[in-house]
Parts: C-alpha cells; structure tokens; sequence
C-alpha cells in the first residue's frame, strides 16, 4: 500500500510539472463591439416622443481560469479573457444593460470564436461570435421561467436611426414568441459596433429609437 501511495505521489508530481497555461484573448474584431466613452451617454425615444437617457460604464477586462484534473491534480490550464461593459438608463431599473464577451478555447466546431451575451432589460442573448459570423444559442428570460429561446441573428453593413447612418450592424431578433409578456422584454435588437444600442423593441410592441448625440 506504501508503495502505491508513493507511485500515485510521484505520478502527480510528474503532470504537475508538465501543466503549461495557455492564454486565449478576446479577437480585435469582436472588440469593436463595445461602445467607444465618446458614445457610452446617449439618448433614446420611443414612438410616443418619451425620451430615455443611457449611460454606460467603460469596459473592464478580466482573466477567468480554466483547468482540467486528474487525481486532483491539475493536467492543463487556460485563462481566458473576458471584457464586460454595462450601463442604466434613466426610465427604469428594469431596462439595465449589459454586454460580455468572453475568449474561448478553440475547437474543431467553434474554431476561434467568442462567448457574447448581451442582457439588456429582461432577456439574454448569448451566442458565438466570430467577427460578422454569429452562431445564436439562446435567449433566457431573466428568471429562467421559460426554456431557451430561439432567435435569428445578422450582420448589416449600414442601417440608419433617424438620419444616422451606423457602419456594422447586429440585428437579433427572437422568432420564438413564448417568452414572458413583459413590457421589458426586449423581442428585437439593433446595435451597432462602437456606439452600441441604437433601436431596440419591447415586448414585440413598443420601439425605442437612438437620437442624435
């Protein structure tokens, strides 16, 4: 029994000294989804000309661990980089956003791409993102009352909110309409890359619209 203590001992030592940790960081591209601090306070207006001001934090970065054992031991490890921004508006508590996107190891399905979740109201959206590809997975209801969600997901290279022309577009829309009925709910989302939410709609019902800094 000695023995075998010493074998599983000396074994572990053996993988402890060989772990390497390997670095995955957010793709440049993928960044550009943050809103710039020149457009992190905007303002929007529904259709019934009620105005809600947006303000947003800068983004933060972190570096989450990722590792993998054997006999307690750990074989490999990965930090993985993750950037988060988020932000209030001035109508509601209900309707806070934000955004994170996170590194992900590469595999042979997903080569490359990113973690994205957007929260915005009552609702996520999550999704692999790779560059202007996006591979939807789901959208939640903030209380995870319902199953996931389906939605469709494009790019769009130029789309116009009131005489305001954005370069690079992510459209999301929810095409599976059992979610809460809720006046929070986001049901469809337009939002552009370095400025962030320019039109979004609320419980497939009433639209918001980004206004002109």
């Amino acid at each position: 029994m000695k023995n075998k203590h010493l074998i599983l001992m000396a074994l572990a030592v053996a993988l402890t000294s060989c772990v390497k940790t390997k670095d995955y960081y957010v793709n440049d591209n993928n960044r550009k989804w943050f809103a710039d601090t020149t457009n992190s306070r905007f303002t929007m207006q529904d259709e019934n000309g009620i105005s809600y001001s947006f303000r947003l934090d800068p983004m933060r970065q972190d570096m989450l661990e990722n590792s993998a054992s054997f006999l307690w031991v750990t074989t490999e490890k990965s930090m993985h980089e993750a950037l988060y921004q988020s932000g209030f508006t001035s109508y509601t508590e209900s309707l806070r956003f934000s955004l994170a996107i996170e590194a992900y190891k590469c595999d042979d399905e997903h080569e490359g791409t990113d973690l994205f979740m957007m929260y915005l109201g009552e609702a996520s959206y999550r999704m692999r993102i790779d560059g202007d590809h996006f591979y939807p997975q789901g959208c939640y209801d903030s209380g995870y009352n319902v199953d996931k969600m389906d939605f469709e997901a494009e790019y769009i290279d130029q789309y116009w909110v009131h005489d305001v022309e954005y370069d690079g577009v992510m459209h999301l829309k929810l095409i599976d309409l059992a979610y809460p009925k809720s006046k929070f709910f986001p049901t469809e989302i337009f939002y552009a890359k370095h400025y962030g939410l320019i039109q979004v709609t609320l419980d497939d019902r009433l639209t918001l619209y980004r206004l002109q800094n």
